[in-house]
């Protein structure tokens, strides 16, 4: 049995690594030696337990931050996962933790099967992005509506390689939290042109997407109904009872 998971999380894992069609690599980026990381070590275990579930089909190269394979990935911090696709351009910084662990054993499966479980309508906004974009997604590990975010942008990321994805744990890299004043989760940053504090929905999102794009092109934005979808959304968020979430964090 596992020494990280109970017994029914374990066969859950199984089932879902059993439906792969074929193997994931990715990388997993740890602090070099005598450097301060607090959960890099936990990070390395995660990494061991969850290959040896996989039976396999989940292998996880473990790189030094100052090696020449971290140098050519370029991660911004460590511990860092970076997700198995073609350019490794969908990551999570930290240790996928409570409400952020399925998101991060989902982006493994969509890779593995090639699934893509976002609307036609994203999918249709997000392809035809030729402009790189940075996606910056603050979280904490119990936030309830941050996996949600997490999981729409990862995908996207899978439908063009163009958007470099970057989920950061809150509470693990407060200075970065900071830097982008950070006081409620999640909060998305979109290449410092576009910003959204709280929980939204992917079609908005794409929108922006595609607006940051125009921004950074120095083109004159369209809303394409934005305004309309972001009261739209809002009322949602007001009648499900969707609240931002406040995330605590030591400096």
């Amino acid at each position: 049995m596992s020494s990280l998971f109970d017994r029914e999380t374990e066969s859950a894992l199984r089932n879902i690594f059993g439906s792969f069609k074929r193997k994931v690599v990715d990388y997993l980026i740890t602090a070099p030696p005598n450097t301060k990381c607090e959960t890099c070590s936990d990070a390395v275990r995660l990494a061991k337990e969850l290959e040896g579930i996989s039976s396999g089909m989940l292998e996880v190269r473990i790189v030094d931050k100052n090696s020449d394979v971290a140098r050519a990935l370029k991660p911004a911090y460590a511990p860092a996962w970076i997700y198995g696709t073609k350019r490794g351009n969908v990551r999570y910084y930290g240790l996928p933790t409570s409400q952020e662990f399925p998101p991060f054993i989902y982006m493994h499966q969509y890779i593995a099967n090639n699934v893509i479980n976002l609307s036609k309508e994203v999918v249709e906004l997000v392809e035809p992005i030729d402009t790189p974009l940075q996606v910056k997604i603050f979280v904490t590990p119990d936030c309830p509506y941050c996996p949600y975010v997490v999981d729409s942008f990862n995908q996207m990321g899978l439908v063009n390689d163009n958007i470099l994805v970057e989920a950061i744990e809150a509470v693990e890299f407060p200075w970065e939290a900071d830097r982008y004043r950070v006081l409620t989760v999640p909060a998305v940053v979109i290449s410092d042109v576009e910003r959204v504090d709280g929980f939204t929905y992917p079609e908005i999102y794409a929108k922006l997407l595609r607006r940051a794009e125009v921004k950074l092109r120095g083109g004159r934005v369209v809303e394409e109904g934005l305004e309309r979808e972001e009261k739209k959304s809002s009322d949602l968020k007001k009648a499900r009872g969707i609240k931002p979430h406040y995330h605590e964090y030591e400096d």
